[in-house]
C-alpha cells in the first residue's frame, strides 16, 4: 500500500534519511509499520538536526519536496497565491498515485490537501486536525475551512 502524507512540517533530509519534529515522525512511524511505500509531501528545509527531531523509520520513502506558504502579511499572502497551483498539482499527483491519503491539519498545505482530495471521492483518507474543535474558538478563517471541509462526509467521502 502506498501512504501519503501531505502536511506543513518542515523536513530535513540528512544522512539519508527524512527528519523533522520527533512527536510527528514518531506517529506516522506507527502507521509506517503497516504500509508497502511512504509517500511524503513538505516542505524541506536545509539545516541541522536538532534534539527535538526524528527520523522515519520506513525504508521506502519518496519525498516530494514542495514551497513553504504563509498567509500572515500581504506579501506572504501573494506569494501563496502565486506558489499555491504548483504545490497543488504536486499534491494532485501525489495523491492519484497513492492507495490512502493522510493529511495532517490545520496548516495551509493541509487546506490545499483538503481541496484536492475532494477529486478523490473512492481513496481511502484519514485526516490528522491538531487545532481547536470548540466553535467558539477564536480560529483563523483556514482553520475554520478546513474543519468545515473535513467534517463534511459529501466532500471527505
Amino acid at each position: 500500500m502506498k501512504f501519503a502524507i501531505i502536511t506543513h512540517v518542515p523536513h530535513i533530509h540528512k544522512q539519508n534519511q527524512y527528519f523533522a519534529y520527533a512527536p510527528y515522525v514518531n506517529e506516522m512511524n506507527i502507521w509506517a509499520k503497516y504500509i508497502d511505500e511512504l509517500i511524503i509531501v513538505a516542505p524541506l528545509q536545509k539545516s541541522e538536526i536538532t534534539a527535538i527531531d526524528s527520523s522515519y523509520n520506513s525504508k521506502r520513502i519518496q519525498f516530494v519536496s514542495i514551497s513553504a506558504i504563509s498567509l500572515l502579511g500581504l506579501k506572504a499572502v501573494l506569494n501563496a497565491i502565486l506558489k499555491a497551483p504548483k504545490i497543488s498539482w504536486q499534491i494532485f499527483k501525489v495523491m492519484r498515485e497513492a492507495d490512502h491519503i493522510h493529511l495532517r491539519c490545520p496548516g495551509n498545505i493541509g487546506l490545499l490537501g483538503c481541496l484536492v482530495q475532494i477529486l478523490f471521492p473512492s481513496k481511502l483518507k484519514t485526516a490528522k486536525y491538531a487545532g481547536n474543535w470548540d466553535p467558539k474558538a477564536k480560529q483563523p478563517w483556514s482553520y475554520r475551512l478546513q474543519k468545515w471541509i473535513l467534517s463534511n462526509t459529501f466532500l471527505t467521502r
